[in-house]
């Protein structure tokens, strides 16, 4: 039998990004252990946190071990054929007898995000994940893109595109909750870090008078207290900030309000927008980084990031008589099924056999 460690610690904070990307993956890979038992004569092997054991089934092997301990798995004593390092920020970066290793590049925000020492730090540690594999793989074109641009690699690869849930089902709010709303709204969700560009989407709604806009986040964040600050000082009475919404008051967010809006300046893949797009929702996005290969051509896209010529696009697509009809709708949600998760776990299974298989030649 050949042994696949997946390594999912992360998913200890299952509603952070790359922890939800760990649990949503694992589940659905873990869907097929079965199947790659008998036709493929191949055991799965999770790394989890000892609470965690067990959460993708019985069908799967898991090897979980405290946070503290979580080390002593790189002197893993079994020949292990392929071992998958799910994001670039893994802490248990090798098993000693991996035959092959396969890292997950989301971004390489770092790049954009740090100075000085914090920033050389940053580009060793990833200098040395690179050092470890033997095989790669992005979540978007653009993520490999610019990896390649500031760390060239000479590793097999591919490009795999990330599942997103369709939160249809649970858009559900309490009354107290709705009552809050606007009857019309655009919305912006995200961890309202400076990168998010939220500060511009204040100033463009006070070119946008008759909109109203709901800002969902931490508020509590420095960044989120200057919002606050300002929305305060400059009288901006069209916006809304509610702060850290339920998933299934984020649900109804997207189902409630007229459109998306997200002018990010990094994104290695945009999760947000597609959720959007799940429920028929048109986008306004950034045209940087990712945002424009994952929102494709059913988005609307910001050539300038200004706020009263952001604000203008937005006025004229929205009185266009296509923007909120059912058949635009049913486009965009269309477009959106794409991005499936058991497509990309797929995805991933087909890479690990091709992997294995190469490696037998």
């Amino acid at each position: 039998m050949k042994r696949i460690i997946i390594e999912s610690y992360a998913i200890r904070n299952p509603y952070v990004g790359l922890g939800e990307f760990c649990m949503k993956l694992g589940r659905h890979i873990a869907a097929h252990a079965e199947e790659l038992r008998t036709q493929h004569q191949i055991e799965l092997y999770f790394i989890v946190p000892p609470k965690y054991k067990g959460c993708f089934g019985n069908q799967v092997h898991y090897l979980a071990v405290p946070k503290a301990l979580r080390y002593i798995l790189m002197a893993y004593p079994f020949r292990v054929d392929l071992f998958h390092m799910p994001h670039q920020y893994c802490h248990l970066k090798k098993i000693c007898r991996a035959e092959n290793v396969l890292m997950t590049i989301h971004d390489i925000n770092f790049m954009y995000e740090k100075q000085g020492e914090k920033l050389d730090r940053s580009i060793r540690r990833f200098k040395n994940k690179l050092h470890l594999v033997s095989h790669l793989n992005y979540i978007s074109q653009f993520a490999k893109t610019d990896t390649n641009a500031h760390f060239p690699a000479h590793f097999p690869d591919r490009v795999i595109y990330n599942g997103v849930t369709d939160l249809n089902s649970k858009a559900q709010a309490s009354e107290a909750f709705a009552s809050r709303l606007p009857e019309h709204f655009l919305f912006h969700i995200s961890s309202l870090l400076p990168k998010k560009n939220i500060h511009l989407l204040v100033e463009m709604m006070k070119h946008l008078p008759e909109e109203n806009l709901v800002i969902a986040g931490n508020w509590k964040s420095s960044y989120g207290q200057k919002l606050l600050e300002q929305i305060k000082a400059e009288h901006i009475t069209n916006i809304l900030p509610l702060n850290n919404v339920s998933e299934e008051e984020k649900a109804y967010l997207y189902k409630r309000c007229k459109a998306f809006v997200f002018p990010s300046l990094c994104e290695g893949f945009g999760l947000p927008p597609i959720e959007a797009m799940k429920f028929g929702k048109p986008c306004f996005l950034s045209t940087c980084t990712s945002l424009p290969e994952i929102g494709g051509e059913l988005a609307y896209y910001w050539p300038v990031l200004q706020p009263e010529e952001m604000a203008t696009v937005v006025r004229e697509q929205i009185s266009s008589p296509d923007f909120e009809s059912p058949e635009n709708g049913q486009r965009i949600r269309n477009y959106a099924q794409k991005f499936d998760w058991e497509k990309c776990a797929q995805g991933y299974i087909d890479y690990y056999l091709d992997i294995l298989n190469s490696s037998k030649k």
